[in-house]
């Protein structure tokens, strides 16, 4: 398997200083957010991500994963075109695209995202790079595996794929065995969070922790994984509270020991 960071939280730091992250940490790659306000954005994504992938495989390292911003989601966008033939120029094989909203109508809410896919289906198909939808736990279509299964259903694996998540699989799905072999024809890519339950203003809400801290059960995403066969990408997702980058990399140092540990 591969471990990478999602580097949604290492906003501030430069592409050097990413590198630097990666060999403290020891993960094998990035899961690059290019995002507005990143150092590689949409607006300049031609021109930067070519260069940043050159600097990564010249130290070893690897970005396997471009997460666009959420609200990407009509592949005929300026943005969604330059974001795949960017990845395609670098080496970056898959792209996770954002979110299709469900507004109330699950059935028509599902049609107009499996049209919206096709478009994404046939840009990866012209570029060779991955469009990955992720199982974002609230109002989205494909929250949980079935609902994603609904949306991937017909949809060939080599161009669209599933990139399952555990923390919000624990929120919003079923036993992760079940979630995990249900996406199996899809599953590309494995997102790792772990959720603590908290109060908050007189209701329930959750919040990202450490693996390992929280309610997921990772005997049974282990189990998991193995039935599935899976030997692909896994990604730290990170999104949890750390007081600055060293306390970062050594929360990061701490999780990719312990999910080498869990998976081994």
């Amino acid at each position: 398997m591969q471990f990478i960071y999602f580097t949604k939280t290492l906003k501030e730091l430069a592409p050097l200083a990413l590198v630097e992250f990666c060999k403290e940490t020891g993960v094998d790659g990035l899961d690059l957010a290019v995002r507005p306000g990143y150092p590689i954005e949409p607006g300049n994504v031609l021109a930067e991500l070519p260069k940043f992938a050159a600097i990564m495989k010249q130290n070893k390292l690897d970005i396997p994963l471009v997460s666009a911003p959420t609200s990407l989601i009509d592949a005929e966008s300026k943005d969604a075109k330059n974001l795949f033939e960017a990845c395609a120029l670098s080496g970056v094989p898959m792209i996770k695209i954002g979110y299709f909203p469900y507004k109330g109508n699950f059935s028509d809410d599902l049609q107009g995202a499996r049209k919206k896919l096709q478009g994404f289906s046939k840009l990866a198909q012209a570029t060779k790079v991955k469009a990955v939808y992720h199982t974002h736990s609230g109002n989205n279509i494909g929250n949980n595996a079935v609902s994603l299964k609904e949306l991937l259903t017909d949809f060939d694996p080599h161009y669209v794929g599933a990139f399952a998540d555990t923390g919000h699989l624990a929120v919003n799905g079923g036993p992760v065995k079940m979630e995990l072999e249900i996406l199996r024809p899809w599953l590309s890519i494995i997102a790792i969070k772990d959720i603590l339950w908290e109060q908050v203003k007189g209701d329930w809400a959750f919040k990202v922790a450490p693996a390992g801290s929280g309610i997921v059960r990772w005997n049974d995403v282990s189990k998991g994984i193995k039935d599935a066969k899976f030997q692909g990408t896994i990604v730290l997702h990170g999104e949890y509270e750390a007081s600055g980058i060293p306390s970062r990399k050594d929360l990061a140092k701490k999780e990719l020991a312990f999910l080498k540990k869990q998976f081994a």
